[in-house]
């Protein structure tokens, strides 16, 4: 085995000096290389990379004993880069429940959200030079949801609890709790693991600590008498519950590698369009930066989560981070003024409490004259005129309503007799005119 994997390198170092020669020969500055050498370069790279793959091992292997375990086997050793993945019992018996037809939704509800959240992530840990894979840790620890609050009270998308978030400079107050922040939180996260891994010289081990705490970690080595532990070595030591976390991160991280091949497709969610982050040194409201982008407020918040009210209370000493969905509709000039606070909304105000004084009076004379105001509806009913909306990627209800002047999510699914808000694109929806 050991002379077949020799030889093996051997031929993998020959054949990339040969691929990158040829790969020379079509960037010099001579004559056109003929198609078919190059085709023959790049393909010949590729049976490389592929042989490269195959000497790769993992961390922790139990015995395989199907055809299903043989698959799942190459491709964690092809996913593997940083962090050393591994395959035992523990970690097929959650790949299982992941892949399962009961968990379908749930999965694809994550690799929806994921491809919001990761891009931020990845970027944050680039900077921090720090292995991509650790995304998933946040998958594992919140399902991607900056406001769950676990039992113990660590909050947030890397669920921070409230002594670790001060030591990692999150802000906590009556206006803002940053553990929300998708980038301050993963700033800080990248910080803690920077930490861990120092200590520990083991990414497997940097990662548990995540969980149990890096105090946790050092008894557990201690307890152990054991010298440089890896993971799977120390695991015994840990809580129960560290000792699942490893095996559902490796799970985790090898499902979504592998969500098309599993029929787990992206769900649509609110966060259609690209972030985009600027700082703000003034205090920002919320419902004017929502007029600004023509979404409606609830989508605003839910691109900056961490605020607990309408307002970013900004300053030149302190200042905050505003997210903003980068749409079509995006006016800059409406952005600046509210950015600046200058938008007027006495109109719309105004508009508002006519409108509410007429449904109010509305009311009344339907109490008084119910034949009339039966009458009135009929009537009404048959002067509507609606146009036709077809569903784009990334679409909702509550988009919808707000292209739309006096729509309103209620007033679409009772139009379109839909039961759900879920959409699908392509979709016509009839959509009442103003």
């Amino acid at each position: 085995m050991i002379k077949n994997r020799l030889w093996l390198i051997l031929f993998c170092v020959l054949g990339l000096k040969t691929s990158l020669h040829a790969q020379d020969m079509v960037n010099a500055e001579t004559e056109p290389v003929p198609l078919h050498l190059i085709e023959a370069a790049s393909s010949q790279r590729e049976i490389i990379i592929s042989a490269l793959d195959s000497l790769k091992t993992l961390s922790y292997c139990d015995p395989l004993y199907t055809k299903e375990d043989s698959m799942v086997f190459n491709r964690m050793r092809k996913i593997q880069r940083t962090i050393p993945l591994a395959l035992n019992e523990k970690i097929k018996s959650y790949i299982d429940k992941y892949i399962s037809r009961n968990y379908n939704p749930y999965l694809s509800k994550l690799q929806g959200l994921a491809e919001y959240y990761f891009p931020i992530y990845e970027k944050i840990l680039a900077e921090n030079q720090l292995p991509d894979e650790i995304k998933y840790i946040s998958v594992v620890e919140s399902s991607l949801d900056p406001h769950l609050v676990s039992r113990s009270g660590a909050v947030g998308l890397w669920q921070f609890m409230y002594p670790t978030a001060k030591v990692y400079d999150l802000a906590i107050d009556s206006y803002v709790d940053e553990r929300k922040d998708p980038y301050a939180a993963s700033y800080a996260a990248s910080r803690y693991f920077l930490d861990a891994y120092d200590e520990f010289n083991d990414w497997l081990l940097a990662l548990a600590s995540y969980n149990c705490g890096r105090g946790c970690v050092r008894r557990a080595i201690q307890r152990s008498g054991l010298e440089n532990p890896n993971f799977w070595q120390l695991s015994p030591y840990l809580p129960k519950e560290t000792q699942d976390y490893i095996p559902k991160f490796i799970a985790m991280t090898y499902t979504l590698k592998h969500a098309d091949e599993y029929g787990i497709s992206a769900m649509t969610n609110d966060f259609a369009w690209e972030a985009k982050p600027i700082m703000v040194e003034k205090t920002v409201n919320l419902q004017q930066i929502a007029h600004a982008v023509n979404l409606p407020l609830e989508t605003i918040k839910k691109f900056n989560p961490a605020y607990k009210r309408s307002v970013i209370n900004g300053s030149a000493e302190s200042p905050k981070r505003l997210i903003l969905p980068d749409t079509e509709y995006l006016s800059d000039s409406l952005l600046y003024a509210a950015l600046n606070n200058q938008l007027d909304f006495s109109e719309n105000m105004l508009a508002s409490a006519e409108e509410t004084s007429s449904k109010a009076a509305t009311t009344h004379l339907s109490a008084k004259k119910p034949r009339l105001a039966a009458a009135s509806e009929k009537s009404t009913k048959r002067s509507v005129a609606y146009t036709t909306y077809t569903v784009k990627k990334g679409d909702t209800l509550s988009h919808i309503a707000a292209r739309f002047k006096g729509t309103t999510v209620s007033q679409i699914k009772a139009d379109n007799s839909l039961r759900s808000t879920r959409l699908k694109i392509g979709q016509k929806l009839r959509i009442k005119k103003s």
